[in-house]
Formats: C-alpha cells, sequence, structure tokens
C-alpha cells in the first residue's frame, strides 16, 4: 500500500484531462396529478420503462418500539392478493410477475419507495395492479407472519455483512431523529407488530398528499391515468414531516464497537455531508471519488466492494446527509489506514489540489456519477429522491454541472467543512482481534 501522504503529493503532478460537458440525460418534466408530483423522463421508443412510487411513510414515521413497521407494511402489500386476467388470485408481486414486470420497495428515512418496472405497453396494468394492493392492503396474521419471516431473513443477511452494520451503526449515532432506526428493524421488534400496528401505520402514512411519483421511459397518456388512480385510491389528507437532524460530531471522535462472524476487521467513519441542494455537493461528490479510489490508484480495473482496500459512499438520497469511508482489513491494516485516511483528510484541508488533479478527479466523480444513474430504476429514484429534497426535475444534469463547476478552493473549504469531525465504528471478529 502506498502512503497517502506520498500520493496526495503525486496528485498535484497528474495531467489534466478536457473538460466535463453537462446534459448527459435529457431534461425531467414536471406535471401535477391532483395532490401528487409527476415527474418523467421521456423515451417514447423505450421497450421498458419503470416508475418509483415515493410515499412519505419511511423510518422518521416509526419509534424505538415499533422499528420494522414501515417495512413490515411494504412487505404485506406486495403480498396481498389481486385478481389476474386468468382469474386467479395472487400476490401482487407474483401477479406482476407473471406479466414479465418486477415489483420491490425500498425503505429509508422518510420514504417508502415501491419500484415498477416492465414493458412500456404493460406498466399501466402493473401499476393497476399494485393500487389495487395499495388500496386495500392484507394484513392478517397470516400475511404478516410470512411477512415477518421474509424479513427476519433479510435482517440475518444484512447482520451478516460488516459493511452494512457498520453504516447502521454510524447512523444511529449521527441521526438525531428515528430516521436513522434500522430500515427492517430487528427481530425482536418485528416480532411485538401485530395487524392493528400495521394497520395504523398505514391510516396514518399511507396518504395521496405528498405523493411523488418519478417515471423513466414510455411515459404515455396510458401511464399518467393508472397513476391518476393510484392516488386517487389512497386515503386522503396529508402526513406531517418530521424536520431531519443530525447529533453534533464532537472534536473527539465517538468510537463504536460490535463484534460480528468476520474474518477481519471493517472501519467505518462517517463524516457529515452538504445535501444536494447545497453549493457543497459538487465539490463533496468530488472528494467521494477521491477518497474512494486513492488506495487503488495502481488498479487498471473497476473494483468492487470487497476488493477494495478503502472506498466511500456519499450518502446524499438520506436526510441529513452523510459521507462513510470504509478500511477492507481483509486487503490492509486497519489501523493504519485509518491513520493515514485521516491523515488525507486534514491535508485535503490545509492546501488545494492543482487543477490537473482536480480535472483528473472530476472526470472520475461525473463518470462514476454516470455510471451509477444508468439503469432505468436508479435514474427514477434520483429524479424522486432529489425531488423529495425539493430540487427541480433537471436536478440530475445539475448534478453534473455542479461537479464540472467544482474548483480547487471548494474541495479544499468542503474538506474543512466536514472531514475534519468524524464517527468511527469497528466491526471486530467475534473471537480475537
Amino acid at each position: 500500500m502506498k502512503n497517502l501522504a506520498l500520493l496526495l503529493a503525486a496528485m498535484l503532478t497528474l495531467c489534466a484531462e478536457a473538460p466535463l460537458g453537462s446534459g448527459r440525460y435529457p431534461q425531467a418534466v414536471s406535471s401535477n396529478l391532483g395532490s401528487a408530483q409527476l415527474l418523467t423522463e421521456s423515451d417514447a421508443g423505450a421497450t421498458v420503462s419503470g416508475v418509483q412510487i415515493f410515499l412519505s411513510a419511511g423510518l422518521d414515521k416509526e419509534s424505538a418500539a415499533t422499528n420494522g413497521v414501515a417495512a413490515l407494511v411494504a412487505e404485506c402489500i406486495t403480498r396481498t392478493p389481486v385478481s389476474v386476467a386468468s382469474g386467479e388470485t395472487l400476490p401482487v408481486r407474483d401477479a406482476v410477475i407473471a406479466q414479465g414486470g418486477s415489483l420491490q420497495y425500498t425503505v429509508d428515512g422518510s420514504t417508502v419507495h415501491f419500484y415498477v418496472e416492465g414493458r412500456s405497453d404493460k406498466l399501466p396494468a402493473l401499476v393497476n395492479l399494485l393500487t389495487h394492493a395499495l388500496a386495500t392492503p392484507d394484513f392478517s396474521p397470516a400475511t404478516a407472519a410470512a411477512a415477518r419471516r421474509s424479513l427476519a431473513t433479510r435482517i440475518g443477511e444484512l447482520q451478516s455483512n460488516a459493511l452494512s452494520v457498520g453504516i447502521e451503526m454510524f447512523r444511529r449515532s449521527y441521526f438525531a431523529t428515528n430516521a436513522g432506526l434500522p430500515a427492517l428493524g430487528t427481530t425482536n421488534s418485528l416480532a411485538s407488530l401485530g395487524s392493528r400496528d400495521l394497520n395504523a401505520f398505514y391510516q396514518q402514512n399511507y396518504k395521496r398528499s405528498g405523493l411523488v411519483f418519478s417515471a423513466v421511459g414510455k411515459t404515455d397518456a396510458a401511464l399518467s391515468e393508472a397513476l391518476s388512480a393510484l392516488a386517487a385510491a389512497l386515503p386522503d389528507g396529508s402526513v406531517t414531516p418530521v424536520a431531519p437532524k443530525a447529533r453534533p460530531i464532537p472534536a473527539t471522535a465517538p468510537r463504536i464497537v460490535a463484534r460480528r462472524d468476520v474474518g477481519a476487521p471493517i472501519v467505518v467513519v462517517g463524516f457529515a455531508a452538504p445535501s444536494p441542494g447545497s453549493k457543497d455537493f459538487g465539490a463533496m461528490v468530488v472528494l467521494e471519488s477521491l477518497l474512494s479510489s486513492a488506495f487503488e490508484r495502481s488498479s487498471s480495473t473497476t473494483l468492487g466492494i470487497s476488493e477494495r482496500s478503502v472506498g466511500a459512499f456519499y450518502l446524499y438520497d438520506s436526510a441529513p446527509a452523510s459521507l462513510v469511508v470504509y478500511v477492507n482489513g481483509t486487503r490492509v491494516d486497519p489501523s493504519l489506514a485509518l491513520r493515514e485516511l485521516l491523515l488525507v483528510s486534514r491535508s485535503l484541508a490545509a492546501r488545494p489540489l492543482t487543477p490537473a488533479a482536480l480535472a483528473r478527479f472530476k472526470a472520475q466523480a461525473s463518470g462514476q456519477f454516470v455510471i451509477d444513474s444508468v439503469s432505468i430504476s436508479d435514474r427514477a429514484y434520483l429524479l424522486g429522491t432529489f425531488a423529495s429534497h425539493g430540487l427541480g426535475p433537471d436536478a440530475i444534469n445539475a448534478a453534473l454541472a455542479a461537479v464540472d463547476k467544482t474548483t480547487p478552493a471548494d474541495v479544499q473549504r468542503v474538506a474543512k467543512q466536514y472531514l475534519q469531525r468524524y464517527i468511527v465504528a469497528l466491526i471486530l471478529p467475534r473471537q480475537g482481534g
């Protein structure tokens, strides 16, 4: 492993690359479907299309005692029986699959979002199937029990992933609201939730007011009509928003320790970070790229998460936003890597990169941002999540433009403001270490 202090000096001699261009995606269009907002990135010739459906029913609407209820409600909805053309009754997820589509959901700090994808000509019909399940969800004891078992399996998988555990530990320390709770709950919290709890959460949070749709592909009148019908099928009323809030990170870095069945330690370092609408957003995207690739400069291929010595994730889709850097103990001595990682953060705050060095990392950051939003589902998700931050329909291109405009002084200022205080989460093997 190279010493990062020397590596940082070497960055100052890198060759400049050609300026980046923005406007890589068609500008999305925003419209209203009653009280719901619809953002569309249209491609009339698309064979496959997808739509994200954002509801204000995320973790911040839970309490510590009801942690997991948002995920359990969503899982029950995907298991709700619906009638299909053949006369059969199938769980809505299976009904969508039977027509060549897919139905997924994700719970985050402020929302639950369902994603429906399929052939463009079939997508309105797939949305109609989900509409029936959303309007009349099945929270019966049998369905809730099956949903609980499914979530327990997924929780077990997440708990065996040291990086996932470390990020969750940081979030629980950093978030001052219940948005930092485990996304799927815990096996203990799920066991205490019954049909009455699920119905109460649904009635309080599954409202048409504040609903956001984001669609990519063939977004014709038939799809708009299906989404309008979905919005009308939900209960009327509004959901009281929960303002995102972070705990101040102290100057003396907190250290949190957990033990799991891992072969080597994993270190997760969490920093505060600017939101997507901030003037500092582009600079933080560049810093994410710089920190994520610093240890792997000699690699001729793009490395996966498990192959990296050090990697970084800018969690700008959460509120409050954060930057997470991890050290992989199977690839590098974690104590040494952590010291050098923090040395780099101090060095970045002390002096600016040269324009040549910055050009390289801007190109890399912009390229990775594009790679991360290539799929239909990713672009639909970004459209919707940027809208939830109050940004306009062209926010994806605006994010790329923010990277383009970043200066050496911007990177230095953002490193000084955000990278000098941090929380360290250590995931150690159960035996030894």
